[in-house]
């Protein structure tokens, strides 16, 4: 019988420390003035089959108050246990010495909730004020009946008064904080980069109306004479004759003609009638003769014909017209600057040699008159 008892206490025994669960405390500091944090840790080691209550924010600490908290995570130890801690950052405005109460902590095991609980720690929590501050506001009290009692009440005052004066203390001068030399080298790479950003503008400014250079935003002008062939190829290739759209033929061919006389004359065209055409042709002073205002007259009015007119014109117009443009086009072209054929330089000796060659011809007989003798 005696046997079974002590196996039993055994087995409760086994399964009392197979769920454990400890609790410790930490403050730090201990010694504090007022306003300070302190940093309270409670730690709490426990079998994995305990579950923690941990009471964050909501917990009672006496006189100190809760400005923040942190809940750690949990860890494994060495011995197969759980370990969890958190930290209160807690703190005080009122002087003397006090103490962190202790805490309960639930915690559950086999379906029951039982509790831990924090030891006590004694914090000292002292004034701004020094002694002589403090005998100073006494003797004050003291002489004055109608502050007595009202010590802290005075001190309070006076450690505002200190923190004032410390928040708004006079600027310290001004500290030259050494540059690192990177910070040179980069300066020195940005002037370069913006001194060439400069000097490539004033460039670019200076050879940008230069036609066909590097720095030219435009293709190089293709001579009027050119660009009114091909539109006149052009309007012959077109089908707008096939079509019986003699107007809009009439009105490319007007347009072309007026366009290429603004160009390459320099005198208003496209948006003035025909007489006025003719008559600034005739006051330009561009070399053109009767025949060649004429040709523009007689051109000019075929497709005003047309084109207000209405008037359907003979097939024998159409081949015409174009080539009578064509014509004015071709004579009154710019004329493209001629290269000076170079003369092949005569070497010593060419003289005495193209002498005597001609001497040698001379003595030569010519065979065609030698027949004709024969014949007669």
């Amino acid at each position: 019988m005696k046997l079974k008892v002590i196996i039993l206490f055994l087995l409760m025994a086994i399964c009392l420390s197979a769920q454990t669960a400890s609790i410790e405390t930490h403050a730090e500091p201990t010694t504090i003035t007022i306003g300070d944090v302190i940093e309270y840790r409670v730690v709490i080691t426990h079998s994995p089959d305990i579950e923690v209550a941990w009471p964050g924010a909501g917990a009672e600490l006496g006189q100190f108050q809760i400005t923040d908290y942190k809940l750690g995570d949990e860890r494994d130890t060495d011995d197969g246990l759980k370990r969890r801690e958190i930290i209160y950052y807690i703190s005080t405005y009122d002087t003397g010495d006090w103490t962190i109460p202790p805490t309960a902590i639930a915690y559950t095991v086999d379906d029951s909730v039982r509790f831990l609980r924090t030891e006590p720690i004694q914090i000292t929590v002292k004034s701004l004020l020094s002694e002589e501050d403090w005998a100073r506001i006494r003797s004050f009290t003291e002489a004055d009946t109608q502050y007595a009692g009202m010590e802290k009440q005075i001190a309070a005052g006076k450690a505002l008064q200190m923190a004032k004066e410390e928040l708004l203390r006079d600027v310290t001068d001004i500290k030259r904080i050494p540059r690192d030399p990177k910070f040179w080298i980069g300066l020195g790479v940005v002037a370069l980069i913006l001194a060439g950003l400069i000097i490539g503008y004033l460039y670019w400014r200076k050879n940008r109306g230069r036609e066909g250079g590097i720095f030219s935003l435009s293709a190089p002008k293709v001579p009027p004479h050119e660009t009114a062939l091909a539109e006149l190829a052009a309007l012959l290739a077109s089908q707008l004759i096939a079509k019986g759209d003699f107007k809009a033929f009439y009105s490319e061919l007007s347009e072309i003609l007026r366009d290429y006389i603004e160009k390459r004359i320099g005198v208003q065209s496209l948006e003035l009638s025909t007489f006025e055409t003719i008559q600034n042709l005739e006051e330009s002073g561009f070399p053109l003769d009767d025949d060649q205002i004429k040709i523009v007259r007689e051109i000019l009015n075929r497709c005003d014909l047309v084109k207000f007119a209405k008037l359907i014109p003979p097939d024998d117009w159409h081949l015409e017209t174009v080539e009578m443009a064509r014509t004015f086009v071709e004579e009154t072209k710019q004329e493209e600057p001629k290269l000076e054929e170079e003369t092949p330089e005569e070497k010593p000796g060419d003289d005495v040699q193209n002498n005597v060659q001609n001497n040698v011809e001379t003595l030569q007989p010519e065979p065609q008159r030698d027949n004709e003798e024969r014949e007669s």
